[in-house]
């Protein structure tokens, strides 16, 4: 599923050396553009629609946190590019926020070069379906733990609604065009409503 030739990577750093490094990482995976501040990584996305963002916590005018938050809240499919956070607090307090913001994966500094390249390799290849509920919208967290405490009990009464990773549309395993391929079919019970499982 995953395209080398059509995948653009944006990574966003305040230092060169740092971009250096990632970009040294992602090699072979897309076309890299970088940038520097949270206003140009808003601004880089809108024009370059890229499929992954791999940005650090700490930016000038915008913090890594302002951004996902204004990248979920935008439209035209922008709302559903993943998202990776670099940061060197890698407290409780800081994944949780950041997974409630809406990232895909949360790697702290010091990390090792094959862990952030697997992390990169997997969200490119493997998309998650994203969750709608009156206080969050993102993809849905892998670890059971995580999701108990960002999502709590998600139900009809919380309004939820699994959006496909792929095609962005509804999530059903029943009827995803993708069939026994569909990568939804970890996150939801064909037999209920939109539920959240354990994988």
């Amino acid at each position: 599923m995953h395209r080398p030739n059509s995948t653009t990577i944006l990574v966003a750093n305040e230092q060169s050396f740092s971009r250096r490094i990632i970009r040294s990482v992602v090699t072979g995976l897309g076309r890299v553009a970088e940038c520097r501040t949270g206003f140009e990584v808003i601004e880089q996305a809108e024009q370059l629609r890229p499929n992954l963002i791999i940005l650090g916590y700490n930016l000038a005018g915008l913090d890594g946190l302002e951004v996902t938050q204004l990248l979920r809240r935008a439209q035209g499919g922008l709302q559903y590019t993943p998202i990776i956070m670099i940061s060197g607090l890698p407290t409780r307090t800081a994944v949780l926020g950041a997974v409630t913001a809406g990232v895909h994966e949360y790697v702290a500094r010091p990390f090792s070069m094959k862990t952030l390249r697997a992390r990169a390799e997997a969200v490119l290849a493997m998309p998650r379906p994203f969750l709608r509920t009156r206080v969050y919208f993102g993809p849905i967290p892998r670890a059971k733990m995580v999701r108990s405490e960002v999502l709590g009990r998600v139900g009809e009464s919380a309004m939820a609604s699994m959006i496909c990773g792929v095609h962005h549309g509804r999530a059903d395993e029943r009827q995803c065009p993708l069939g026994l391929n569909c990568l939804c079919k970890d996150y939801v019970r064909p037999t209920q409503q939109a539920e959240i499982v354990g994988l």
